[in-house]
């Protein structure tokens, strides 16, 4: 890290203004001294979700940088960003930082977005890692191995996106409120059992809990504009991707299923992939999380 960027604390919020009415809310963990490393967030998700992995950040001296999207938690955007607009606040970001080389961590939701910030940032990123990545919705045996309400609206929004705005502003009032009740719902009715062992690691669900609530503290806009963003055609530029990438991605996940990852795996060039049986969405990030920050630190 440059001696010149600014001291960052851990438990504490940073704001970058990109310009008057973008603002981009972060949260710093691990190693402030530590090689630095952008956390992207799964969807729903919040500058709190890289809580979830301090402790690995510090014992592998990475400072973790977790910004939330706009329209989660407490950034703001005036209108949509494009995936390649999210890259380029990226990199106004570590500029504000004064980091020249960085790697990119992207879990679920925030898979895309770290493949757009490797592609768009070929001289800056210098490694990834994809945890249960999101792909391209075209990947249909992907949507088709869904859980219900997942596979509902994967299909429904490229068709009716304005449905599924009015869906995610009728939910949201009630997940945000009871963030725990929605957990415990999915648990039992939706997550195949490798998940549902997972979520009692303990100080695990608290911290999911917290992390649901301040996503949706300002209402549905983030979930839906990371919908509208899922939905670009950004497979085009996987193959552009130079820096190193790891996969990890369980067999049993029904939130993200494994094909969208093995797709992932066939169009990046340098990449490696661990595919995981009896793992699920909540099991993968858990229980191999350690081996993304061995992969970064090579």
């Amino acid at each position: 890290m440059n001696k010149s960027t600014p001291h960052l604390q851990g438990e504490m919020d940073h704001a970058f203004e990109y310009d008057r009415d973008l603002k981009l809310v972060y949260r710093c963990y691990g190693d402030p001294d530590g090689s630095p490393v952008f956390y992207f967030h799964g969807w729903p998700g919040s500058r709190f979700e890289g809580q979830l992995f301090d402790a690995l950040a510090r014992d592998h001296q990475c400072l973790l940088i977790a910004p939330e999207r706009p329209g989660y938690g407490r950034s703001t955007s005036p209108q949509h960003l494009s995936l390649t607009q999210w890259a380029d606040l990226i990199k106004g970001l570590a500029d504000h930082l004064c980091l020249e080389r960085f790697s990119v961590i992207g879990l679920s939701g925030g898979g895309p977005h770290a493949c757009a910030t490797m592609a768009c940032l070929p001289k800056r990123v210098r490694r990834g890692c994809l945890l249960v990545p999101m792909g391209p919705f075209h990947a249909k045996l992907g949507v088709m191995r869904m859980n219900p309400v997942q596979r509902l609206m994967a299909e429904s929004t490229p068709f009716f996106p304005m449905l599924t705005q009015i869906a995610l502003k009728a939910l949201c009032p009630f997940a945000r409120s009871a963030p725990g009740l929605v957990f415990s719902v999915m648990r039992h009715l939706l997550l195949p059992s490798c998940d549902q062992r997972a979520l009692d690691v303990p100080g695990l669900q608290p911290v999911l809990v917290k992390n649901m609530a301040e996503a949706l503290s300002g209402g549905a806009q983030g979930m839906y504009q990371d919908g509208l963003r899922f939905l670009e055609p950004w497979h085009s530029t996987l193959a552009t991707i130079q820096c190193p990438v790891k996969i990890w991605h369980g067999h049993d996940d029904n939130i993200v299923p494994v094909e969208f990852g093995r797709y992932l795996a066939e169009m990046i060039p340098n990449i490696e992939a661990s595919w995981l049986p009896d793992e699920g969405h909540f099991s993968v990030p858990v229980g191999y999380a350690h081996e993304c920050f061995e992969f970064l630190d090579r």
